[in-house]
């Protein structure tokens, strides 16, 4: 496939728009009128706000782990005009505090690899059933993931080794999301591969890495390896292959089971 540089005008403001990479998953995603909504790890609410300008009897609620995501997703939905159609709250998602059969659908874009930094792999699984237990039956939960086993450029398969080498922040493979899915109680009925087709230049890179590892163990209390021994490790690779931003991501969209219904046998 072919991966065009994130040019340096462009990289100034890149994140939030993402080649309009959430919108596009936001029209994907099987939306009703009067929907009760969960974000889970929404950072700076960017998807949160796409999904809300769906439909506009909505109702979202968005949690992250992190207080300076929530002050971040606050100014931003104020000032898009969103903050009385979605609101932030600052909670674990691997313990949530919401009654069962809260929400019709729970969402989450690229979080997980965050839940994975800062709760290991088991507090992803937790976070699965926590999503099973908050939404309705028959509920749907639709996250997005970079899986390394279906990464096809080296730029790709350079970011999901990066980040989870540099504070723990590690995709998953496909097959355990799905193992997962099961565990709690859904049924993978869609995926769908989605790109942006860029990447970034070594410079922007470094600039990616020493971020990383700056705030993170302000924001998470996480432990990062320091820039000298990330860069010894990747830099050739990426000063020749580029470092992937976002550039393919893979939407899985589950329904939860129906009472009785056991999702290995595929029969009541």
């Amino acid at each position: 496939m072919t991966e065009e540089y994130v040019t340096d005008p462009e990289y100034r403001t890149y994140y939030p728009k993402l080649e309009g990479l959430r919108l596009r998953i936001a029209k994907d995603l099987p939306i009703k009128p009067g929907m009760r909504i969960l974000d889970v790890a929404t950072g700076s609410g960017f998807f949160a706000m796409e999904v809300a300008r769906r439909e506009g009897s909505l109702r979202i609620t968005g949690i992250d782990i992190a207080a300076s995501d929530i002050r971040n997703s606050k100014k931003n939905l104020k000032r898009e005009g969103l903050a009385d159609r979605v609101e932030v709250l600052q909670m674990d998602a691997t313990k949530m505090s919401f009654p069962a059969g809260e929400f019709d659908m729970a969402v989450n874009f690229t979080g997980l690899e965050d839940i994975h930094m800062t709760r290991g792999k088991a507090g992803v699984e937790q976070t699965f059933h926590q999503v099973a237990r908050v939404i309705k039956p028959e509920g749907t939960f639709c996250f997005v993931v970079m899986p390394p086993d279906e990464m096809e450029s080296e730029a790709q398969r350079i970011e999901v080794a990066l980040f989870s080498y540099i504070c723990n922040a590690t995709w998953l493979t496909g097959k355990e999301y799905e193992s997962m899915l099961e565990k709690a109680g859904f049924i993978l009925v869609r995926k769908k591969q989605y790109y942006t087709g860029k990447k970034l230049t070594a410079e922007q890179a470094k600039a990616e890495i020493k971020f990383a590892i700056e705030t993170d163990p302000k924001i998470y209390g996480v432990a990062t390896q320091p820039f000298e021994k990330v860069w010894a490790k990747f830099g050739r690779q990426i000063e020749e292959h580029g470092l992937g931003h976002y550039s393919k991501v893979v939407l899985m969209i589950a329904e939860k089971s129906k009472p009785g219904f056991c999702s290995g046998s595929g029969k009541p």
